[in-house]
């Protein structure tokens, strides 16, 4: 943000507008303060038109005969003139939901039983077998995982391991989630409030509060920014965040609204280490973790003892006194006291400064203790100044040991630096203490996130104790805090203070949640759209005034509703979609439909889309038989391991200060942000990684090793062995010879 302007200077509309909310106009030229007139008649003109977009009210439905999505779909397709293709081959629909719904191939029975069947009720019942796939939550938790901005590490730290131990057991919740079909408003309130729904400190669904929790981490108001984010984008697609430095210019949501949204964020703290909230599966490694782990523990406890012995020691406490009555008089800065201290051997500024503190409040106070005040008195002159201190020194350990008298009951206020033990004397590091104990947290962590035997904890949150008030920050910046104010819910959507007495936290995420919000109901059911059909409905990402009312807005609706009275059920509405017309129609229709629709904006068509890279390099090692799909859960690997080969790729290790190549090379979003959507790109690395990466090689050389291949004696044979595994069905004649001849010639 600039500074506001001088008199005389000449405002663009976006100064102006940023000197409108400090409320310090400068004298203007009066062309620019007329058109600045104009320009607020019109935004206050927009902003009424805002507050009735079609976003902000609440869907309804539309009757149509026959199938909803069909009936809907082919209205917009009469009234755009375009003519629906024709169904594809009853094989192509059961590929299409395989992908779609678990991520992997179909199998050979499935793939026999519509080709000999192709009716409804055979389609249903493949449907309702992929539906209870296990691999159906791991595929559905790697889509959520984008929006999440999930990730196992939180970002750039030095001398430390930046990982998250426990990132995974975000992932396993989704995972378990998503098979088990809880209702979608249950899903949003336990990823914002799960500690506030519970009944036990130990409950699985602690873990949802990873949605919270694996974020970036760094200045605390970027973190609590980018919290407000995820919730507000990841949940109603709507862009909150932009609210921070102004109101939003574009969508009808104030400071205050996003302020409101950042009080009830901004007081929760992270838990150092959850709660468990669940058992290894070998008795063993647990015993050999908990081992290890606590003689990782006793070391540092070890290290702090000794840190907090020497604060207290009779040499040290004498020095500190010395320093720390100095700092006191001369007043001096944390500079000056670490560089005091460190001439006389180290002795850390922090503790200097504390004791600075401590005895400014105590010798200033009426009734000083008698030592401190026959102490303070010799301090006066210079010569006896060491041999006081030495003597208060010993007066106050003797103190200490004894329990009694004035001075031991001022080793214990919270603000003497004798009252610090091995839980607070971090705080008094200096720089080289502060790397040392963070490279050791980072041993543990890592220790934590390696070990198989470490028993998997949540990565929760709680409130604090005392919640500080709502305000906003002026332009953004904390340190221009305005006055307070009550938090509310959004205003465009209904606002209204939270009731008294009840949690902020647990009310904004009802409010989220509820089929009364028109947003969240809408936001989910286009992304489930989007993540079968190619395309969504209207952009995931913005459902704010600048987005116009889609093509399909009937249909958007009407599944929203769908899906509320439906009990926000995900699986119900999977097979809603997937039982249409729509999802089983021919990629290639009437070609006068190019001219009207070349989009495929009224879905007149299949839309071909490319495989994402877990589907592709799933489907490798499925081909190979590389792939264990009994594996399910579990801490993240490192896909470019060949260990890895055995899990799919939704378990990959991602580390967001050093995003794996092979995963940016294939569009993973960045877990720096929520992700609305995946961009696809094009590019070489893609066509080199199949042609002579590690991973396709190694499982090359697994299919041709299998027994079935090897047995086989002609080259035709292994040719069509090939095809029916890898491509699931027969080869064609002309791909025979092609094959054979090729083959003939190495």
């Amino acid at each position: 943000m600039r500074a506001c302007p001088d008199q005389g200077e000449v405002l663009s509309l976006d100064s102006l507008e940023e000197c409108k909310i400090m409320a310090c106009f400068p004298v203007i030229d009066f062309m620019n303060f007329a058109g600045s007139i104009i320009f607020s008649l019109a935004v206050v003109s927009a902003v009424a038109e805002e507050t009735e977009h079609w976003a902000y009210e609440l869907p309804d439905t539309e009757r149509v005969e026959g199938h909803m999505v069909d009936g809907l779909l082919e209205r917009v397709r009469a009234e755009k003139g375009t003519k629906s293709a024709g169904l594809a081959p009853p094989r192509k629909w059961v590929e299409r939901a395989a992908i779609t719904l678990t991520g992997l191939p179909p199998s050979p029975r499935q793939l026999a039983r519509i080709e000999a069947t192709p009716d409804e009720a055979t389609w249903e019942a493949i449907l309702d077998e992929l539906l209870a796939s296990p691999a159906y939550g791991e595929r559905w938790a790697r889509h959520w995982m984008d929006v999440a901005r999930y990730a196992d590490t939180f970002g750039y730290n030095f001398m430390k391991d930046n990982r998250y131990p426990y990132a995974w057991t975000y992932r396993d919740w989704l995972i378990r989630w998503f098979n088990d079909d809880r209702p979608w408003s249950e899903f949003v309130k336990l990823q914002v409030a799960a500690d506030l729904m519970v009944d036990r400190p130990n409950h699985p669904d602690l873990a949802a509060l990873g949605f919270l929790t694996v974020g970036p981490r760094g200045k605390r108001e970027l973190m609590v920014d980018d919290r407000v984010d995820v919730v507000t984008r990841g949940f109603m697609g709507t862009t909150v965040s932009c609210a921070r430095c102004h109101d939003h210019k574009t969508d009808p949501i104030s400071m205050t609204d996003y302020y409101s949204f950042f009080s009830i964020l901004e007081n929760l703290t992270v838990e150092t280490r959850g709660p468990i909230i669940g058992t290894p599966s070998d008795p063993k490694l647990h015993e050999d973790f908990k081992k290890k782990y606590a003689k990782l523990e006793a070391e540092d406890l070890k290290i702090r003892q000794t840190f907090v012995d020497s604060l207290r020691s009779e040499e040290s406490l004498a020095v500190y006194l010395e320093l720390g009555w100095l700092a006191h008089a001369g007043n001096w800065n944390p500079g000056k006291a670490g560089a005091e201290g460190f001439k006389r051997g180290r002795y850390r500024g922090k503790a200097v400064t504390k004791w600075a503190d401590f005895l400014r409040r105590q010798l200033s106070t009426d009734q000083v203790a008698v030592p401190l005040a026959e102490w303070n008195q010799s301090m006066l002159d210079e010569s006896r100044r060491k041999e006081a201190c030495r003597h208060l020194a010993r007066q106050w350990r003797a103190a200490m040991a004894s329990g009694e008298g004035r001075l031991a009951r001022l080793a214990k206020l919270p603000n003497c630096p004798l009252s610090y033990g091995v839980d607070r004397v971090a705080s008094l590091y200096d720089q080289k203490d502060s790397d040392e104990r963070r490279g050791r947290q980072g041993e543990m962590a890592k220790f934590e996130g390696d070990h198989p035997g470490a028993p998997p904890r949540a990565m929760v949150v709680k409130d604090r104790p005392k919640w500080a008030p709502a305000r906003v920050y002026g332009r953004g910046n904390p340190a221009d805090k305005r006055d307070p104010f009550n938090r509310h819910w959004l205003t465009v959507l209904g606002g209204g203070e939270y009731p008294e007495g009840r949690n902020p936290r647990l009310e904004m995420a009802n409010r989220i949640s509820s089929p009364e919000n028109p947003l969240t109901g809408r936001v989910i059911v286009n992304r489930v759209w989007a993540w079968h059909f190619g395309s969504p409905l209207t952009d995931p990402g913005d459902f704010g005034p600048q987005q116009p009312a889609p093509l399909q807005h009937a249909l958007l609706d009407s599944l929203a509703v769908w899906f509320w009275k439906n009990g926000g059920s995900l699986k119900k509405l999977h097979k809603l979609l997937l039982t249409s017309k729509a999802y089983r129609l021919a990629a290639e229709g009437p070609p006068q439909n190019r001219e009207i629709d070349e989009g495929n904006a009224t879905f007149w068509k299949w839309n071909r889309q490319r495989l994402d890279f877990e589907s592709m390099r799933d489907r490798i090692l499925f081909t190979s038989g590389a792939l264990n799909t009994d594996l399910q859960g579990g801490r993240s690997v490192e896909l470019e391991k060949p260990q890895a080969d055995r899990r799919r790729s939704l378990y990959a290790f991602v580390d967001r200060y050093a995003l794996p190549g092979l995963l940016v090379n294939f569009d993973l979003p960045h877990p720096d942000h929520h992700a609305a959507k995946r961009v696809e790109t094009t590019v070489p690395q893609q066509a080199l990684f199949f042609l002579n990466g590690r991973l396709p090689l190694r499982q090359a050389r697994q299919l041709v090793n299998h027994p079935e291949f090897v047995a086989l004696a002609t080259n035709r044979a292994k040719v069509e062995w090939l095809y029916h595994r890898v491509m699931g069905r027969e080869v064609a004649d002309d791909e025979l010879r092609m094959l054979e001849d090729w083959l003939s010639l190495t």
